[in-house]
């Protein structure tokens, strides 16, 4: 027991002593109390070195060793180098803040001095190997390791141009391989005060060290990647490693937006740098070739996303969001992004594939269950509920809620774009006049899913804008003489005038097959619209054009990059049929005089559309025959009907009379263009002419 004691007042007076010595460690004093006869008794080894390590060291010379080189022999050559006394004594700071700015400065700046005996090459390989060594240790054992990524991702903060491209395009890999195919919660209070095992914490510890440099990581590339060629040519400050690096930076997050990162934290970051860089249409190679990367990997995401709806509706939102803050001065092909949207395919906001109610099982039906086995049915409940939290799996009904806001945000983003879009807008410097063709489009596809009240507004927007243009383009007194172009439309308002009419039959037809409208619409106003710009049309020469068609450049064109779009590539003689399709076969719009009207019309369109357009509306005459039969067969022959209702009005035979599609008196009309088609340069429209009139004949076999 004395001996026990005597043990325990000896490490006791260890303790002491030892408390005393880190308290004059942490004073900076330096006393040499070793030899008092309190510490005599408790000397051992450890202690009689203490004195030694305490007495400062006389370095004579201060020799520094670099990395080994490999020589081309293959033998291995230290490289060592002496430092001068004036540069190993540092001065001191004079705040605290400055002493940490300053240990990254001087550990560039060493780096430089240890580089600067060496090549260009050799630098280069040299940061090279040292990247590598750094990227090999963390896929090898990424938790022992980790201050390697800590270490790879301030050199991708360099100001060294080569450090900084290669380490962070090296860090992309990295990140992918490291990084799980979840987000990754922080930790609870509960959760950090709690004791765990070496393993939890050390795991613990690796995801808190990655998230952090994954967030530095990501700021990083969002202050770099706002700069580019386009909004830097008016700053003299920016310079062109600024401008490369943003570049670079942008091409990182595409990267990582494709990649299995997309489920990984701060994915929302990620998009809005994506968005960002489609701000403004470039007019430079490499800054467009950018803003197409971009493009393409936001549809990929809408494309690839068909299943949950979580990563549509983040890029969904942030879109909308950009597209509102610029005041719709964005490009077209910005727009048709959300036509690559997979999500809303099989969406039914009406339940109109579920509506028989779900039957309930009868009694006997039933199967019986003990008490046991439903508490442990229940526990299986829970563990599954938890697991799938775990796991982040998206439920049906997640899914549906998703689809619906989605729908709703983008619905909103057409409707404010096609109202800012419409003439009567009183917003200045309208720029949402260009977005028309890709809404339009957009409306067509998604617009079924909109309710009765919603579809009223468009209608009635849709109306305004084709109105408006009508208007401007009139043959009326007051407008002939303001109006530079008369009578005659543009390529770019006749599309918009045939993409109005058919999203509006679009979005009716779709819903009268839902059987949602309790009433009919009236489309009558749209019929004559189309009837109106038949011949107007007939003289675009780019009618059969695409972005597909062989060419020349227009030499007064600004930019010489020629976009191909992925969407919104029909033709203008498409869309016609597209719309004649809807008056007479897909809606309640076909009446006799009016396939009569269209039919007159159409012949005299064909004296001058091209080829294709021709022999395609010929085609089209042809199945308007079929339906109304004899009826319709009277405008080629005039023996058997003699009208003396009048003359069949034009439309130009008078100053300032429009053509008006009811009063037109097509039944006096006769296909006089017959005679002209006979001597058609094309043999095609030749027998198709020829064809329409020996089928107007009437029987002989009677």
């Amino acid at each position: 027991m004395g001996k026990r004691k005597q043990n325990k007042e000896v490490e006791s007076k260890r303790k002491k002593a030892k408390q005393q010595q880190d308290a004059q460690l942490s004073t900076g004093l330096f006393s040499s109390n070793h030899d008092s006869p309190e510490n005599e008794e408790i000397r051992d080894w450890d202690n009689e070195e203490q004195d030694y390590e305490l007495k400062p060291r006389n370095r004579k010379n201060d020799v520094v060793e670099g990395l080994p080189i490999k020589m081309a022999d293959g033998r291995i050559e230290r490289v060592v180098r002496e430092v001068a006394e004036e540069d190993t004594k540092p001065e001191e700071p004079e705040t605290k803040e400055p002493l940490v700015e300053s240990k990254e400065d001087n550990e560039s700046e060493h780096e430089e001095d240890e580089d600067s005996d060496l090549t260009p090459l050799e630098r280069l390989n040299k940061i090279k190997e040292e990247i590598a060594d750094l990227a090999s240790k963390l896929i090898e054992d990424p938790e022992e390791n980790v201050s390697c990524l800590t270490r790879l991702r301030k050199m991708s903060e360099s100001r060294n141009m080569v450090t900084c491209q290669l380490s962070m395009m090296a860090l992309i890999p990295v990140f992918k391989s490291l990084a799980p195919t979840y987000k990754i919660r922080p930790l609870t209070d509960t959760e950090k005060r709690e004791k765990v095992s070496k393993d939890v914490a050390r795991l613990r510890q690796f995801e808190q060290s990655l998230i952090s440099n994954y967030t530095l990581y990501i700021d990083n590339l969002s202050k770099l990647a706002k700069v580019s060629l386009s909004n830097s040519q008016n700053n003299k400050k920016i310079t062109p490693e600024q401008i490369k690096k943003g570049q670079l930076a942008a091409k990182a997050a595409c990267e990582l937006c494709i990649s299995s990162l997309r489920h990984f934290n701060y994915r929302n970051e990620i998009i809005s740098i994506v968005v960002r860089r489609l701000n403004r249409k470039p007019n430079n190679t490499e800054d467009f070739e950018i803003f197409t990367k971009c493009l393409r990997v936001l549809e990929t995401l809408l494309k690839d996303d068909e299943e949950n709806g979580d990563i549509s509706f983040d890029v969904i939102r942030i879109l909308c969001h950009s597209i509102r803050d610029k005041k719709f001065r964005v490009d077209e092909s910005v727009v048709n992004i959300f036509l690559s949207l997979s999500l809303l395919e099989d969406y039914d906001p009406n339940n109109n594939k579920n509506d028989s109610p779900k039957q309930k099982l009868k009694k006997k039906d039933r199967v019986h269950l003990s008490k046991k086995e439903r508490k442990a049915r229940k526990e299986r409940k829970e563990i599954d509920e938890e697991m799938r939290k775990a796991e982040q799996t998206i439920t049906i009904e997640e899914r549906e809620k998703y689809q619906s806001q989605v729908l709703k945000m983008l619905l909103a983003l057409y409707l404010e774009i096609l109202k800012a879009g419409s003439h009567t807008s009183s917003i200045p410097n309208n720029n949402a006049n260009d977005l028309m063709a890709s809404v339009l489009e957009g409306l067509a596809r998604f617009g079924q899913m909109a309710n009765f009240d919603l579809l009223g507004d468009f209608l009635e927007v849709l109306r305004e804008i084709m109105t408006d243009i009508m208007d401007e383009h009139s043959l009326s007194d007051e407008n002939e003489v303001s109006d530079e172009f008369g009578g005659m439309y543009g390529g770019k308002q006749i599309r918009t005038v045939l993409l109005c009419i058919a999203t509006s039959f679009t979005l009716v037809t779709n819903h009268s097959t839902t059987g949602k409208l309790p009433m009919t619409i009236d489309l009558s106003k749209f019929v004559s619209c189309l009837h109106n710009i038949l011949c107007d049309m007939a003289l675009d020469c780019d009618m059969e054009f695409s972005h597909k068609s062989l060419r020349l450049a227009d030499p007064l064109q600004v930019s010489t990059i020629s976009e191909k779009p992925s969407v919104n590539v029909s033709t203008k003689s498409e869309l016609l049929l597209r719309c004649l399709d809807f008056v007479f076969f897909r809606s309640r719009n076909g009446t006799l005089p009016r396939a009569t009207t269209f039919t007159k019309r159409l012949y005299i369109s064909i004296l001058q559309t091209p080829e294709k357009t021709s022999l395609a509306s010929l085609k089209f005459i042809g199945k308007l025959m079929s339906r109304y039969g004899d009826s319709l067969k009277g405008l080629w022959n005039t023996e058997e009907r003699i009208s003396g209702e009048g003359t069949y009005i034009l439309g130009i035979e008078r100053s300032g009379r429009e053509v008006e599609l009811e009063r037109s008196n097509s039944g006096a009309a006769t296909l006089w263009e017959n005679v002209l088609l006979d001597k058609h340069y094309c043999p095609m429209v030749k027998d198709g002419s020829r064809s329409l009139m020996n089928n107007s004949k009437p029987n002989e076999r009677r």
